[in-house]
C-alpha cells in the first residue's frame, strides 16, 4: 500500500516539477508565477518523505525476513494514533473488521475448487491480492490483540505448545480428525 502511494506521489511530483523546471529557463520577468505548483510540489515532497518514513518503519518491523510481532504491533498502534483512530478501535470494531478481511481473503479462493499449495493455478496478480488480504488479516489480528491487552508474543508459543500436547505426532500423523478421537478419556 505504501509503495503504491509512493509511486502515485512521485507521478504527481513529476508534473509540477517539470513545469516549474521548464519555466525556470524563461527569464524571471517573463515567467508566469507558479506559486500554486511550488506549494503543491512542497506538499507532495513532504508526503513522499512521510511515506518513506512509514515504509522504513514497516521494514524495520520485518526482522531479516522474520516478523517482529512487537515492532509490528507498535507500528500498527502508531498508525492508528497518528490518524486519531484509537477512538474507533474497540475490540468489537476491530473484530468485525477482521471478519470482513477474512471474508475478502475467502473471496480470493471462491469458485476455485480445491487449491494446491503455492497456488500454481493463480496468476501473479491473484497471488499478490491473496498476500494483501493475508496482510490485512494479520494487521487486524495484531491490532485486536493489542486493544484487548493480549501479548501475541506470549500466547502464540503457549498455544503452539498446547496443540503439540493435544496432537502428539505419533498419534496425529496423517489424521485430520479432532484430538478427542485418539486421546483416552480421563476418569
Amino acid at each position: 500500500m505504501a509503495a503504491a502511494a509512493l509511486r502515485t506521489a512521485a507521478r504527481h511530483l513529476a508534473a509540477p516539477a517539470a513545469l516549474c523546471g521548464a519555466l525556470a529557463s524563461i527569464a524571471p520577468l517573463q515567467r508566469p508565477r507558479c506559486n500554486e505548483h511550488d506549494e503543491r510540489l512542497a506538499n507532495l515532497k513532504a508526503e513522499v518523505m512521510l511515506l518513506r518514513g512509514e515504509n522504513a518503519r514497516l521494514r524495520r518491523a520485518l526482522d531479516g525476513g522474520g516478523l517482529d510481532v512487537e515492532a509490528l504491533r507498535r507500528r500498527i498502534a502508531d498508525f492508528a494514533k497518528e490518524r486519531d483512530w484509537d477512538q474507533f478501535h474497540t475490540p468489537r470494531n476491530i473484530l468485525l473488521a477482521l471478519v470482513g478481511e477474512v471474508g475478502e481473503l475467502a473471496e480470493c479462493f471462491q469458485w476455485k475448487g480445491e487449491v494446491e499449495r503455492d497456488l500454481p493455478a493463480f496468476s501473479e496478480p491473484e497471488k499478490i491480492h491473496v498476500g494483501e488480504e493475508l496482510a490485512d488479516v494479520l494487521i487486524y489480528t495484531v491490532r485486536l490483540a493489542d486493544v484487548c491487552g493480549i501479548s501475541l508474543k506470549e500466547c502464540v508459543p503457549r498455544k503452539v505448545a498446547m496443540n503439540a500436547r493435544k496432537y502428539p505426532a505419533d498419534k496425529a500423523r496423517g489424521r485430520s480428525d479432532k484430538y478427542t478421537a485418539y486421546t483416552s478419556a480421563k476418569s
